[in-house]
């Protein structure tokens, strides 16, 4: 069973704000990446290739979205991080003894352009997951229960990615396509459920709870990904925190786990995870167009 470490750059981002607050607006951007990431280039080179593939530019979105709240968030910043940090042990037991996860992770720990609040990828040479405390923030996750529930989603995209590895079908991330996002992030979703014993811990506005919009909504929900996915338009606004389906984030998490809990009543998870990109598409697209005539 394999060990963890913990990268907290939370306080040397702390004494570069300090500086970087008093700067105009241009040269703080800048300076964010020559002063703060200079000692952790990694950190930097993974947030620009995002933003590259995506189309976007780091700058317009660091000088629009991410430093005009960065003062007012610092205080949330700090009890997110102190949640994450209680959160990591207590996560990585519960994918460990549910999932069966069983190989190092590093956590980072970072301020960063608006990438993610957890990012399942690798750090120096080893499966990592990076928490973007800006993002975390900003979906509210501060709480002890959001942080394991963030933690196990990410750590299962690792496990996934092992599982695939293992089987010698080719590693999860890099595969294209609206469908293979609602396969991905279903997944992680099912198997953070799994592991926390919950069934939604995702935030949404308004009195019902993110959960509940979302299972009295999922056969509208279902209609309007394929619209989407037939009219070759993007399937952003069911994804990230940044975009929203009648106000509410993230309902692809939630779409992607129920097409994944309908397969598990024929086949394992360990089955699921190591299915083919094109096979994949073809039974996600086949059991979301059945989900879309329920009435």
């Amino acid at each position: 069973m394999g060990g963890y470490r913990v990268l907290d750059t939370f306080p040397a981002f702390e004494d570069f704000w300090r500086r970087a607050r008093k700067l105009p607006v241009s040269q703080r951007v800048e300076s964010w990446k020559t002063e703060y990431f200079r000692l952790w280039p990694e950190l930097f080179r993974k947030q620009a290739a995002e933003y590259r593939r995506i189309g976007a530019d780091w700058r317009a979105v660091a000088r629009r979205r991410i430093l005009p709240v960065i003062e007012e968030r610092r205080p949330l910043m700090r009890r997110a991080r102190a949640r994450i940090r209680a959160a990591i042990p207590v996560a990585l037991d519960q994918c460990r003894t549910k999932l069966g996860l069983d190989f190092p992770v590093s956590f980072v720990i970072y301020v960063g352009f608006g990438c993610g609040a957890g990012w399942a990828t690798t750090f120096a040479g080893r499966p990592a997951v990076l928490f973007g405390l800006e993002n975390a923030v900003e979906v509210q996750w501060t709480d002890t229960r959001s942080a394991v529930a963030m933690i196990d989603h990410e750590l299962a995209h690792l496990n996934h990615a092992q599982w695939r590895s293992d089987a010698r079908v080719g590693e999860v991330q890099g595969h294209a396509g609206p469908w293979w996002q609602l396969y991905e992030e279903g997944f992680a979703t099912r198997c953070e459920q799994l592991a926390s014993g919950a069934l939604g811990a995702r935030p949404a506005p308004g009195p019902e709870t993110w959960l509940r919009w979302c299972e009295r909504n999922r056969t509208r929900l279902a209609a309007r990904f394929l619209r989407a996915v037939q009219a070759r338009n993007s399937v952003r606004r069911f994804f990230g925190s940044w975009y929203s389906v009648d106000g509410h984030i993230e309902t692809g998490y939630y779409l992607g786990s129920e097409v994944i809990r309908e397969w598990e009543a024929r086949y394992s998870l360990r089955e699921i995870a190591r299915w083919k990109p094109d096979e994949v598409r073809r039974r996600a697209r086949a059991t979301i167009e059945r989900m879309a005539l329920a009435v």
